[in-house]
């Protein structure tokens, strides 16, 4: 049953944080600019159009952008199956929401993109490629969910290879004759690392082998057709502690990616990665500069449609996160803008109670926007700006947006 609370708010973020890196190669000056806004994780269980249809105007102002991307964390069902054959569903009407809010790049590769099983997967493609939303990460076979997406724009083509490692259930992972995940195995000493036991500390982690250079190869793949690539990975693996563990004794390892995660994206990088783009934790991890390519390393949640009664995750935290604004022209980064925002964990929207499909409990999504004229500031230095702006009232609900006691301000690391 879903909560209304006419009190939940998001609090605009008084501070906007905006990274402007110094660009060393010339500039032509035919090259287009490219904008591109990337997001937290989405959650979404429903059409919040339907249920909380005021919060539209509140969250588009976040997307602008030539690409706007996030990744569907969810498995679509439909309305002849039974809710209860799976956890984490979505009706194919919240695909609908998402592509209103602009979203027209989607990564479908997290551990919950097997939760329906084969059918659910199949569900997923058919109802994302029938609203023409360029997507990667699963596919009916090995080679299709491991096979770039491209979007065309007016100002060249964008390419995403998407991934997920850790956590992944049994029979989920795409092979040669079954549809599933193109996962990313980590394995410590040779041992698979699904982050669900206790490992020893030492040897560390590592890519498998086979995983890696077929993933490596699909973006050499896509440089070879794009003009900007974009790498996706859905990431739970950090030490080899259990990553529910780490969670639920907040642990400070949560707080930062590992070190077997940094050596494996600058070596994306190094293939033809432009963007790399991770979720998984869910809260905020540091930003990377590598050879003027940015890694953001964890972007939390974006919206995070979980029932209170479903919620293992519940530190502040992981109600925080930030939207990241990209500017590329031609090959050059130009800057990297930051909007903090807030989730408000009760929010607002009533679903019907008689359809089970509708199977959101509560909305989730948060939009404090911070915008200035200010110049951003060059050599990869961190600029905070006040912004003068009122709050904005926002109350979509859903386990969604949380109202911050103060000001919602990102830890960089």
């Amino acid at each position: 049953m879903a909560t209304i609370s006419k009190r939940a708010r998001v609090l605009l973020g008084a501070t906007c944080i905006a990274i402007v890196l110094a660009i060393g190669a010339a500039v032509w000056p035919q090259s287009p600019t490219l904008n591109i806004t990337v997001t937290g994780q989405s959650m979404i269980r429903s059409d919040f159009r339907v249920h909380a249809p005021n919060e539209v105007a509140t969250i588009l102002p976040l997307l602008k952008g030539d690409v706007i991307f996030t990744n569907f964390e969810a498995t679509v069902i439909e309305k002849e199956q039974s809710t209860h054959d799976g956890r984490f569903l979505s009706p194919p009407e919240a695909l609908d929401a998402l592509k209103a809010l602009g979203f027209n790049l989607l990564a479908l590769s997290d551990n919950h993109s097997f939760d329906l099983k084969v059918s659910g997967v199949q569900n997923t493609l058919r109802e994302v490629k029938s609203r023409n939303i360029v997507h990667a990460g699963i596919g009916n076979n090995l080679e299709e969910a491991a096979a770039p997406g491209y979007l065309k724009t007016p100002k060249g083509t964008v390419a995403i290879v998407a991934m997920a490692s850790g956590l992944i259930a049994e029979g989920g992972s795409a092979t040669a004759a079954r549809p599933g995940v193109n996962e990313l195995r980590i394995e410590a000493g040779g041992k698979p690392n699904e982050s669900t036991t206790l490992l020893p500390a030492e040897p560390g982690n590592e890519p498998n082998a086979e995983d890696k250079q077929r993933i490596l190869q699909s973006i050499r793949d896509a440089r070879q057709r794009a003009d900007l690539v974009i790498v996706y990975e859905h990431n739970h693996v950090f030490l080899n502690r259990p990553f529910g563990a780490l969670f639920s004794e907040e642990l400070p390892e949560r707080l930062a990616p590992a070190d077997w995660l940094k050596k494996w994206t600058h070596e994306e990088i190094d293939a033809g990665a432009d963007i790399i783009v991770m979720h998984g934790a869910p809260l905020i991890h540091g930003v990377e500069i590598y050879h003027n390519r940015p890694i953001f390393y964890d972007l939390g949640n974006f919206i995070f449609n979980v029932p209170p009664t479903n919620i293992q995750l519940d530190e502040p935290i992981n109600w925080e996160s930030v939207v990241a604004h990209v500017q590329f022209q031609g090959k050059n980064l130009q800057s990297i803008t930051f909007q903090p925002i807030a989730m408000n964990k009760i929010g607002q929207g009533e679903p019907d109670l008689h359809d089970e499909h509708t199977n959101n409990l509560f909305l989730a999504k948060a939009s404090p926007t911070c915008t200035t004229s200010t110049p951003i500031i060059s050599s990869s230095r961190l600029a905070a700006c006040q912004s003068s702006q009122p709050a904005i009232k926002h109350a979509i609900s859903f386990s969604g947006w949380r109202t911050p006691h103060g000001p919602s301000e990102p830890q960089w690391r």
